[in-house]
């Protein structure tokens, strides 16, 4: 089976940019169950949504805070050019799932669940064959049946979007960026000791709101005092010529028609890319609570960690809003490898690799497993 499941991982229709975590998931399969649970890494996913690369302040944005993912990046690696090859939230996620592209996986929105062909060679599915403990919390936003999800993950505790608060038993509310950390902060406490794990925790942030036309980016509450005095600088590309130079096409497109929705007036601009920001600044806070229970637990020191987006996203730029298109700020992501056994001296690199399958993120895979695989 592994033979036929590397076929396919270095098949030319398996996108780069969401192999790593399939490699990832064959290498810690090849490590031996008897005796050697202990050295067998922990592999915890967080992927955003609707994030650029360039939307983190390791990755030099001027404004954004981002302190915990930067954080990652110093301790670990930081991809410049990791490019998704749907950028649209439930095709895209469904080839992060299974290291496919669309055109192979054949799922997006209003399309028969992912086929079993996909989801047996999915990182979870390979890591639970394994003996891993799986997890996922958040926005799940692919079709898989029943049957083959519950084949992929011991644990599954999915979140919608609308609202993005809910009311809690005690009469709270609280933003779903927060409940999918509390979820995750619970799986972590559940773990068995003796057992490796693979938890991924699938935010819905920094997507917008789309059925609320005034309040778009309906940010947590704990980063309400971020850039409230910060005027922000126009958006790249801004020049009403480049507009006007795009095919037809994509000026009657979703792009420009969203573009009215939120970034159209310089108020409208302010308010919006604020609140933007402050759903990234959200979940980067969670992220860190999680780490925080990872240490805790005693559990950093043997967990590798990623950090990606899903998709990129226009915040006005060349007068879009949204993603969908094939322009650099709807397809390149932000991608951050940390491993705790990483030497001093790899870390806080940033790697121009085009190809998540090359050197450093197989590198990377490999050096989560003590022996070489055998195809």
């Amino acid at each position: 089976m592994r033979s036929a499941i590397l076929r396919r991982l270095f098949d030319p229709r398996v996108p780069r940019a969401a192999i790593c975590l399939s490699l990832l998931a064959v290498q810690c399969a090849a490590i031996p169950t008897v005796n050697a649970a202990e050295k067998r890494p922990n592999v915890l996913f967080f992927l955003s949504d609707d994030h650029r690369a360039d939307m983190l302040g390791c990755a030099g944005h001027p404004v954004l805070q981002t302190p915990t993912i930067d954080r990652l990046a110093r301790n670990g690696v930081r991809f410049e050019n990791m490019f998704v090859t749907t950028s649209i939230c439930a095709a895209s996620r469904a080839s992060v799932l299974t290291g496919v592209f669309e055109r192979t996986h054949k799922f997006t929105f209003r399309t028969p669940p992912i086929a079993r062909d996909w989801t047996d060679i999915s990182y979870p599915r390979l890591l639970k064959d394994a003996g891993y403990r799986t997890g996922f919390v958040g926005k799940f936003g692919v079709g898989i049946p029943r049957d083959q999800r519950e084949e992929m993950f011991d644990f599954f505790s999915p979140l919608n979007r609308n609202p993005y608060f809910r009311r809690q038993a005690d009469g709270r509310t609280r933003h779903i960026t927060q409940i999918a950390g509390d979820r995750a902060i619970r799986f972590l406490r559940e773990q068995p000791s003796g057992q490796p794990f693979c938890l991924s925790v699938s935010f819905h942030a920094a997507h917008a709101e789309d059925s609320d036309k005034v309040n778009h980016f309906p940010w947590p509450k704990a980063v309400e005092h971020l850039y409230r005095q910060t005027v922000l600088p126009d958006p790249r590309l801004s020049d009403p010529q480049i507009f006007s130079g795009q095919p037809e096409f994509l000026r009657l497109s979703m792009n420009r028609q969203r573009w009215f929705w939120r970034w159209d007036t310089p108020q409208k601009y302010q308010r919006n890319l604020r609140g933007y920001y402050r759903m990234i600044s959200g979940l980067d806070l969670v992220v860190g609570r999680v780490l925080d229970t990872l240490s805790e637990l005693n559990m950093a020191d043997n967990t590798v960690v990623l950090f990606c987006g899903d998709n990129g996203y226009y915040a006005g730029e060349r007068g879009f809003a949204g993603k969908w298109s094939h322009y650099d700020e709807s397809l390149r992501v932000p991608l951050v490898i940390f491993d705790p056994r990483l030497p001093a001296a790899q870390r806080g690199k940033v790697s121009p690799a085009m190809d998540a399958r090359s050197e450093n993120l197989s590198a990377t895979a490999r050096r989560a497993s003590p022996l070489s695989m055998q195809a």
